[in-house]
């Protein structure tokens, strides 16, 4: 069976985590959504990279990074937030940027593709997230 693109947006999103001692360090996500097999299923491609400040990830706290998604349908409900690629720190991130993908069931409702990047940090396991980029696919 081969998967046929109906369907393609690229995307990119960057993100800066500020640290208390003047520490920044800048996250960015890019790749493609495609909607394939007669827009039955989405598949997400992209690379999560440190684009600068990687000197600067232990004055953040080092902290854990990964990429989520979440589908809206149109009148507005969603499915709910979804870890979609693995989990690195921003020091090991800053060595190697990290790919990621994830192909999923689009429903005939859904119209929305969501993705942000999160971090999470510290023994409190504290957990802040980038704002959302919005990829509308179907109208």
């Amino acid at each position: 069976m081969q998967d046929t693109a109906e369907i393609t947006k690229e995307f990119f999103l960057p993100w800066t985590i500020a640290g208390g001692k003047a520490g920044r360090v800048t996250l960015e996500i890019c790749g493609q959504v495609e909607l394939i097999n007669d827009n039955k299923h989405y598949k997400v491609t992209g690379l999560l990279y440190v684009a600068d400040g990687g000197a600067s990830s232990r004055e953040i706290g080092n902290p854990l990074v990964f990429v989520q998604r979440n589908i809206a349908n149109g009148n507005g409900r969603r499915q709910g937030w979804q870890v979609i690629s693995g989990k690195k720190t921003c020091e090991r991130l800053h060595s190697a940027e990290m790919p990621f993908a994830r192909m999923g069931h689009w429903g005939p409702e859904d119209r929305t593709l969501l993705l942000n990047i999160g971090a999470v940090s510290g023994w409190t396991r504290r957990t802040q997230f980038s704002s959302s980029i919005e990829l509308r696919l179907v109208d």
